[in-house]
């Protein structure tokens, strides 16, 4: 499933790019601290210090970008030796709490002062998201790994560093709404990184 997840990703950017290439935009790679809310934050209360993103946007004009965002976020915790309940058994011993997060989503971002050094903007991002929620504890192995719906408003700001590239900074805030056994799962990422633009 992750390469078949990846493959889309490649595709999807390699189109964009031969579709709005001649139009301008930027390429961007970020390193995401993420935090986990709602019923994530309680399935695994740590952050997620691995995670990443990559964004494409064409410019359709000086201001207004489109394009399409991509990301994938690990949550980790290990839970002390305890005794856990799930529906009608009782198990007791250490349990360790994997879920990865992929969102893709096709998102627009409007500058508010495009002719500056300093660039901030607000974003706004639709689509899905992957959520891949393991369970271990000793031999036993749950796996729940279904497909949202997803949103993702975006504030953030890019600063010029050099020649067509600039420094991003952004917050974003993902929501994937109710799916399979899962409940709504959002998280909040503070995202670093670099755009190239063409």
């Amino acid at each position: 499933m992750k390469r078949i997840i990846l493959a889309a990703i490649v595709f999807a950017f390699v189109g964009l790019a031969n579709t709005y290439g001649q139009v301008g935009g930027h390429f961007a790679i970020q390193y995401d601290i993420s935090f986990g809310t709602g019923n994530l934050g309680e399935y695994i209360s740590q952050p997620s210090f691995r995670g990443a993103s990559m964004q494409y946007r064409a410019s359709l004009s000086d201001q207004f970008l489109l394009g399409i965002d991509a990301g994938w976020n690990v949550f980790y915790e290990e839970k002390p030796y305890d005794s856990y309940t799930s529906g009608t058994q009782t198990l007791s011993g250490k349990q360790y709490r994997i879920q990865n997060q992929v969102p893709l989503l096709v998102s627009a971002d409007y500058i508010l002062t495009a002719d500056k050094a300093v660039q901030p903007y607000i974003g706004l991002g639709i689509g899905t998201m992957y959520s891949e929620r393991v369970t271990e504890m000793g031999y036993y192995y749950i796996e729940e790994n279904p497909w949202h719906f997803a949103l993702k408003p975006e504030l953030g700001l890019m600063y010029e560093v050099g020649y067509n590239t600039k420094f991003k900074f952004a917050a974003k805030y993902y929501t994937g709404f109710p799916a399979g056994e899962l409940e709504t799962q959002g998280y909040f990422t503070i995202s670093t990184g670099f755009a190239f633009e063409f």
